[in-house]
């Protein structure tokens, strides 16, 4: 009888399929065919698909590292959004496995805590703390999640576009003509949001 995969052979195979597939084409069955196993094998390990996800997101949300060095929490969320982030280019298909789906596993609640911890002290309404953090974490998965499609699909002319750019849109035809729209995947333009959103908290604490 074939020896049956690991649990860790199995989550090894889903990130590499989710390298190959987009994250809608995925399935358990074609995880199976790929391990040599049957889906109810399969289910066996994992009771479903979400399931299986939550254990990727549980697994890669452990590698985040925590700035405990940072002494403010200016410096915390810029260098903790640095390290999401560095760890959501080391996997597949993640950013978008983390927008999709609510923090459930350990992990990724243990992530969502620590950000929380950081806004903790600030003198904002507790609806406005959770609101900042939902807001930071969705910058970085669409800032991942963008800098994909910019990578697997590169610009584009505008073919559909009638009337010349510059006459259409003038201001949008001056970047369109620079290289802004691929610096959107830089690091610089990552690290200029999270500083922005950092700005913009400390506007309203001034307010409040």
């Amino acid at each position: 009888m074939a020896t049956q995969p690991t649990k860790d052979k199995i989550i090894s195979s889903s990130w590499e399929l989710l390298e190959e597939l987009p994250l809608t084409e995925f399935s358990m069955r074609k995880l199976a065919s790929r391990l040599g196993m049957t889906v109810s094998s399969l289910y066996y390990h994992f009771s479903s698909k979400e399931a299986l996800f939550a254990e990727l997101i549980d697994k890669a949300s452990l590698e985040i590292i925590f700035p405990a060095n940072e002494k403010t929490w200016q410096d915390r969320l810029f260098v903790y959004g640095k390290n999401i982030y560095a760890v959501l280019e080391s996997y597949p298909n993640l950013a978008q496995l983390m927008m999709d789906y609510p923090p459930e596993s350990e992990n990724y609640l243990r992530l969502f805590d620590k950000l929380l911890m950081i806004v903790d002290d600030l003198k904002l309404s507790d609806d406005h703390k959770f609101y900042t953090i939902n807001l930071f974490l969705n910058f970085i998965y669409t800032s991942k999640i963008d800098s994909d499609r910019l990578v697997e699909q590169p610009e584009k002319p505008l073919s559909t576009v009638k009337i010349p750019l510059v006459q259409l849109a003038p201001f949008l035809d001056k970047y369109w003509r620079t290289e802004s729209l691929t610096s959107l995947s830089s690091s610089e333009s990552f690290e200029f949001g999270l500083q922005l959103i950092i700005s913009g908290i400390e506007k309203m604490l001034k307010i409040n």
